[in-house]
């Protein structure tokens, strides 16, 4: 095979060698195989145009370690089956360091939500239920995500650029909040080592030439890097107590580039690009205010303008006259400012979303987009689409839009799939195949092989959003193409126990569209006619024997619903509890004796107890400071407690029976907490209570002295904004925790043990154990789940005998 000649084709080549290293992979997925074979084998498949199933093996998959299989797919095009890898794909950014055992149980987890959406749990084939390895048994899903997703940070990314080095190396660098810098190869792999300043934000990033690029930062500090080498050269300015507020090259008539840097008081300070020193040349005099800076090419030999935003103004400057005010003036603060490839040309972009191009040789405006209604527009970038010059914008209400530079109007619909506001834009130049113009050894293996799949003139551009997230844009073609639909985040999302429900698992849903009663086992949706006011929490009940529904809205209202679980009849009205100002943010039903009753939490800080029978508030208590996120039910063998969880920053316990007054609060050192779960007691044990916080811990108390118990339990990915308790397979507590970062994590209470991580790849809001009043266990004790955020919800089972 050495022998080049010996083929027709280099593909021929790795086509066979992608054989026959398949053949080598065993079908236990548990057994890691040949460590060339996890970093290569879709490399080579990827070369030999079979990136399929069959070449690719699903038992590989938990093991790959090349990062790359998400981008080879996406430039593979058509083929034969690739459901496991496109299920890979979808979480390969976000496995990291997961151990194989969560990497596995993740796969498979994906897997269903990709070819099984909305399936009954009775029509799935035996051998899809089923995975060697995996830890759950998937049941239902409703579940979508985007396939654009490039890298994930652990650091939300405040500033992204993109540069090519001196051996044509595509890379993005990227500025986080905690001062540290990191490069990616354009396909999403991290370049070289990180790069640490010890200082505030990374909110400036300037490529230069020879390989170099700036940062500047909230710590008043610029400083010059090598690309290739990852070292600091040169920290040429620092003025204390400001932030740098404005990077850009100016190029004045006859005379060298200069790297000018704005500060948050106003001062300009101007460096030569050569030496970093200080050089003494004409500069603006600015008010005492942020401004941000753009240097805007202009034609031939007249240099270069320079474009001065500060508040609502931007204004125009150039060696030996006066400045120039742009007319009009923005409608409110300027976010960012942008040189077009039109000389001449620069856009502009503010906090109500107007976006406004403008002529810098007469400061009048030449196009306008209309302003966005998700309103401030947080970052622009120049590209060219189709031929078109345009600016792309991105939004605080999570999208990117594209704007035609001449005419201001929008091309094609909005680019969604961020789940939080994208707050970085980087373009990628159009290049044809680097295969074409560079030799095979100039990169990497898994570099080489993206780049030489690459289409021909693509018009790219990379996001970084505050979801901490790197996507990839295709805008060729977006014009003519239809908007992808987009699955609307789910709002509230409850299994029905099994009390209520018998063996059928019964799921209420609820997004932005609307809310529905799903039966897992047959597949049948119950539309729920609950108005238009968005459903924020769900909770089952039962009065009398008679099954209930309980949905809290938007509206701040609870509406009480009678079901027909049986005979598939629509859900009746039957009432609605009405006292809370803001809207219920967490409710859970509960007997007392006779007695049905629930308790709702809700962001004006008060948490309220109900008899649903009578359709009457019991009891208020408005103690947290701030709002009420959630809400648990803990029987301590001696009586039932309600568990609240506040912004505040404390938990608080509530006696229904025989306490006016709230306990005092547990003060959990959290920063925020989010979730609460119960934890019954076992065996003669204390019955405890977990929190989940802002600071990505969770931790546990005595309930009956209030104290700390044992060391807090370490997401370590960001806050914890959902927790559930569940008895395992001997009884023992396990704790399931989730959040933005879109991973489940599974605990052992008893022995302090983290247990699995289920990889999902898109932010939770939402954990629930099937329950009728509180948790209990479905088939042969195997806890079942929901888990739901803004990609949709799943349900699955959970197999602990192993643990």
């Amino acid at each position: 095979m050495s022998d080049a000649k010996a083929w027709a084709a280099a593909d021929d080549a790795h086509r066979l060698i992608a054989k026959a290293l398949a053949k080598l992979v065993a079908e236990d997925p548990t057994i890691p195989p040949h460590p060339y074979l996890s970093r290569h084998l879709a490399d080579h498949a990827a070369r030999g145009r079979v990136l399929d199933d069959a070449h690719v093996p699903l038992a590989v998959l938990p093991w790959e370690s090349s990062r790359n299989v998400r981008t080879l797919l996406r430039q593979a095009g058509a083929g034969q089956q690739k459901e496991w890898l496109e299920a890979w794909a979808v979480i390969e950014p976000f496995v990291r360091d997961a151990d194989p055992d969560s990497r596995l149980t993740s796969l498979h987890l994906a897997h269903h939500a990709a070819t099984r959406r909305r399936t009954p749990s009775a029509g799935l084939p035996a051998a899809t239920r089923g995975m060697a390895g995996s830890r759950i048994t998937p049941l239902w899903s409703d579940w979508s995500v985007p396939d654009n997703v490039l890298a994930v940070s652990d650091i939300p990314v405040e500033s992204l650029a993109h540069t090519t080095t001196s051996d044509g190396r595509s890379l993005l660098i990227s500025g986080d909040s905690h001062g540290t810098i990191r490069m990616w190869e354009t396909h999403g792999v991290p370049f070289g080592t990180p790069l640490h300043t010890n200082g505030g934000a990374i909110q400036h990033l300037l490529p230069l030439q020879a390989d170099l690029f700036v940062s500047g930062g909230t710590d008043g500090a610029v400083r010059v890097w090598h690309t290739l080498r990852g070292q600091l050269l040169a920290e040429p300015v620092r003025r204390p107590r400001t932030w740098v507020s404005g990077l850009t090259l100016h190029r004045p008539v006859d005379a060298p580039r200069l790297l000018l840097v704005a500060h948050s008081d106003g001062h300009l300070t101007a460096l030569d690009t050569a030496t970093f020193q200080p050089v003494e040349t004409p500069l603006p005099d600015l008010e005492a205010a942020p401004a941000i800076l753009t240097g805007i090419g202009l034609d031939g030999a007249d240099g270069m303008a320079l474009a001065i935003a500060q508040g609502r103004q931007v204004r125009l400057w150039r060696p030996g006259q006066d400045i120039v005010r742009t007319d009009p003036p923005h409608q409110d603060e300027v976010r960012a400012v942008v040189d077009l490839p039109v000389p001449g040309r620069f856009a502009t972009c503010d906090d109500s979303g107007h976006i406004a191009v403008w002529d810098a040789s007469t400061g009048r405006r030449t196009a306008a987009a209309t302003p966005s209604a998700g309103g401030s527009v947080i970052a622009l970038a120049a590209v060219v689409v189709d031929g078109v010059h345009a600016v792309v914008s991105a939004g605080i209400d999570h999208t990117l839009r594209m704007w035609n530079a001449d005419t201001g109007r929008p091309i094609g619909g909005a680019l969604e799939g961020h789940t939080a506001p994208p707050v970085a834009l980087a373009a990628l130049p159009l290049a044809a195949r680097a295969s074409d113009a560079l030799p095979l050894d100039a990169f990497p293996l898994a570099a080489r092989a993206w780049e030489a799949l690459a289409p021909d003139a693509q018009a790219l551009v990379v996001s970084a959003g505050a979801d901490r997230t790197l996507r990839r844009w295709k805008l060729t073609g977006h014009g003519n193409r239809p908007p992808r639909p987009v699955r609307r985040p789910v709002t509230a999302a409850a299994p029905a126990g099994r009390a209520l429900a018998g063996p059928a698992l019964l799921l209420a849903v609820a997004d932005e569209a609307g809310t529905a009663l799903w039966n897992v086992e047959t597949g049948r949706q119950v539309p729920l006619p609950a108005g238009e006011s968005t459903v924020t929490a769900f909770a089952w009940a039962a009065d009398g024997g008679e099954p209930l529904l309980l949905t809290a809205h938007s509206d701040a209202g609870v509406r009480i619903w009678s079901l027909d679980v049986g005979g598939g009849a629509p859900p009746r009205s039957r009432g609605k509890l009405v006292n809370h100002s803001i809207p219920v943010q967490a409710m859970e039903a509960f007997t007392d004796g006779e007695r049905a009753l629930l308790a709702t939490g809700s962001g004006d800080g008060s948490v309220r107890l109900w008899d649903l029978g009578r359709q009457r508030p019991l009891a208020c208590w408005d103690d947290h400071m701030l709002s009420v996120r959630d809400i648990a039910v803990l029987d301590t063998g001696h009586g039932t407690l309600i568990v609240s969880a506040g912004a505040d920053g404390t938990v608080r316990l509530w006696d229904p029976a025989t306490e006016p007054a709230g306990r005092p609060p547990i003060h959990c050192g959290q920063q925020g907490v989010h979730a609460v779960a119960a934890v019954p007691p076992r065996h003669g044990e204390a019955a405890l209570i977990a929190s989940g916080g802002e600071d990505g811990t969770v931790r546990l108390w005595d309930a009956a002295i209030l104290r700390a118990v044992g060391a807090p339990l370490d997401a370590d990915d960001g806050p914890v904004t959902a927790l559930v308790s569940f008895p395992g397979p001997a009884g023992g507590p396990f704790l399931a925790a989730a959040g933005p970062s879109g991973t489940i994590h599974l605990w052992d209470v008893t022995a302090r043990t983290h247990l699995l991580r289920i990889v999902t790849g898109n932010p939770l809001s939402t954990l629930a154990v099937r329950g009728p009043n509180g948790p209990d266990t479905a088939d042969m004790g195997h806890p079942v789940l929901l888990a739901a955020g803004t990609a949709g919800v799943c349900v699955f089972r959970v197999h602990l005998e192993r643990y």
